[in-house]
């Protein structure tokens, strides 16, 4: 490079020190606002990325702009980011904000304007249209800014792969999603995870990083891991995952003179998104051979054991009873274990625990159930064989395995002399003379005497005089909570949700007397998930029961009435996909169940 070059060089980079600066206080008011759609036409079970773009010259600070009210959709924020350009010697920032919109009926519905005030000045956005259709729309995600940008599906590609196409209800499948790229990023990519409808979900972590050559060519590769069980029989589909990132903007060509040296250091760059192809699993039904009459559900390879923490009491002593269940599978979804007749015991159940532990890839732990026995009567008393039934992938056979017996040694306590006689409650009784529990009748001389009453401190004169106070308070309370219901969807949400769910409930209780149980379980499921996402202002779509037992224990309800809740769902969809609840689980329990568990969310959220 001559030295001319160099000096013309050094005298830009000068002035360019001199004008930035001045930049900020040049056209400050000159903000724009833009909103775009990743595609404009989508399935009703898919999404859509809707992003709104601020803008302004020499506007450090923006605003988040105000999202247009869009009822027919669920929103979900999915993170934002900054730019920073300069043209010409002016600064400019951009801040882009991403949502991710889930539509809740079919239809084409416009997207009015966001807004946003700059310097009190409001701003709009322009207007956008999103076509909703029944089911999926197919495959027209289009790489933003790819063609412009140069870059090639040979630089940067998305694959989603799963380990078992033919897995059984509630077998582990796990889902790899692998972010390969050849090229390097000028920010953090943006993940967007696929939908997963008709599976619960568990992540994998940690994410892998890793290199590999594909055709000659070294890609950086990006694993995302996620556990998936299937919670019905049938060809279940798991949606596209997307990417959005921002690549270098390989079509502009670098000038041959001395403002080719600031190329690299102000870089242009768009933003290039790249899409998974869908996957699609065929899940089996569990076999209805050899299946225990007492299978309640559970798929994997477990183990059981049990103990108590004492072996000699006394009479009316309580005894906990510690029973873990250990091994690889869904955790959470193990039933509680089948207890023995323990005639010589009165059972109270206590609460049950699970820890999720990750091995080579597959989800496992340990459940715990914990209960509370009482002896009623002396001797050796025998406790067991506690049995456990579960399904066996692997071995593609149910398999039951059983605790061992304990002893319990139980002494004639001092103060429980005639415990093992029943008592009966017989009527007529007679009252000990001596109980100092009655109140008897005063037989002693009373005077009575007429009070005087004024008419100011009269209760019907106060009545009559605070009823129009009353009424105008009334009133302005009512005002205030029809404007609250009308304007805050969250408090309307969490106001009706008590109403939706007698309502459900009674459609429950007429399915209860039909002969659709598919329908009332569906309906039972629904029921519970609807009034938590209703408390807690969630979308009940695609609502999993560990999210229902994070929000539970954000509101501090108590273990009890968490797994009561819990249970309530799984059994629900354990009966909805596998013909019924269990065999100690009837519909009516169910029906008894959900409705107890709707009474004790409601006292306590």
């Amino acid at each position: 490079m001559s030295i001319g070059r160099i000096y013309s060089a050094l005298v830009i980079a000068a002035l360019l020190a001199t004008i930035l600066p001045a930049a900020p206080a040049v056209a400050q008011t000159d903000v724009s606002i833009r909103m775009a759609l990743d595609r404009s036409r989508i399935g009703s079970n898919e999404t859509a990325v809707l992003t709104v773009a601020i803008s302004a010259a020499g506007q450090k600070q923006l605003p988040e702009p105000k999202l247009p009210p869009l009822p027919q959709f669920d929103i979900m924020t999915a993170g934002s980011s900054t730019n920073l350009q300069i043209i010409n010697g002016q600064v400019s920032y951009s801040q882009n904000y991403t949502y991710i919109l889930t539509p809740k009926q079919v239809g084409t519905f416009p997207i009015y304007a966001a807004s946003a005030v700059v310097n009190g000045t409001r701003y709009e956005s322009n207007t956008l249209s999103l076509e909703v259709v029944k089911g999926s729309a197919g495959s027209q995600t289009i790489p933003g800014g790819a063609a412009e940008s140069g870059v090639s599906s040979k630089d940067l590609f998305l694959r989603a792969e799963v380990d078992k196409r033919n897995p059984y209800v509630d077998e582990q499948v796990t889902l790899s999603v692998k972010f390969f790229r050849a090229i390097k990023l000028l920010s953090n990519p943006d993940y967007v995870p696929p939908q997963t409808p008709g599976f619960w979900t568990s992540d994998i972590p940690p994410q892998k990083q890793y290199y590999q050559t594909i055709d000659g060519r070294d890609y950086f590769v990006v694993e995302v891991r996620t556990a998936l069980f299937p919670t019905a029989p049938g060809k279940l589909t798991i949606g596209e995952a997307r990417v959005t990132a921002a690549v270098p903007d390989r079509s502009r060509r670098r000038n041959r003179d001395a403002f080719g040296l600031f190329d690299d250091m102000f870089q242009q760059g768009t933003n290039v998104e790249v899409t998974s192809s869908p996957v699609t699993v065929d899940v089996r039904p569990l076999p209805a051979e050899g299946k225990p009459a007492e299978f309640s559900g559970g798929v994997g390879d477990y183990k059981i054991s049990a103990a108590i923490d004492k072996n000699d009491v006394e009479v009316n002593e309580a005894v906990n009873l510690s029973v873990k269940v250990t091994g690889q599978g869904n955790i959470k979804s193990i039933p509680e274990p089948t207890l023995p007749v323990l005639d010589g015991f009165r059972v109270e159940k206590g609460a049950s625990d699970f820890k999720i532990s990750n091995l080579d890839n597959q989800m496992g732990g340990v459940k715990s159930f914990e209960y509370v026995l009482i002896p009623r009567q002396s001797g050796r008393q025998t406790i067991g064989p506690i049995t456990l039934n579960y399904f066996d992938p692997s071995k593609r056979a149910y398999q039951s395995l059983n605790t061992a017996p304990m002893t319990l040694s139980v002494r004639q306590g001092e103060l429980t002399t005639g415990a093992e006689i029943p008592y009966n409650p017989v009527s007529g009784q007679t009252l000990d003379l001596k109980a100092t529990d009655i109140r008897f009748i005063k037989t002693g001389g009373t005077h009575l005497y007429r009070k005087g009453r004024v008419l100011l401190t009269s209760p019907l004169f106060i009545t009559f005089l605070t009823l129009p106070l009353l009424a105008i308070a009334g009133g302005m309370i009512d005002v205030r909570r029809r404007r609250r219901l009308s304007e805050d969807v969250g408090y309307a949400r969490l106001r009706r949700a008590n109403a939706v769910a007698k309502k459900r409930l009674k459609k429950a209780a007429e399915l209860l007397a039909g002969n659709d149980d598919a329908a009332f379980y569906a309906e039972i499921s629904g029921m519970v998930l609807q009034y938590i996402a209703d408390k807690f202002n969630q979308s009940a779509q695609g609502l999993t029961t560990d999210r229902v037992d994070e929000l539970l224990k954000e509101a501090s309800a108590p273990d009890s009435l968490r797994e009561d809740t819990l249970n309530v769902v799984r059994l629900a969809d354990f009966g909805r996909f596998a013909g019924g609840a269990g065999a100690e689980v009837t519909k009516e329990m169910l029906f008894e169940k959900v409705r107890n568990v709707i009474i004790g969310l409601e006292e306590t959220l």
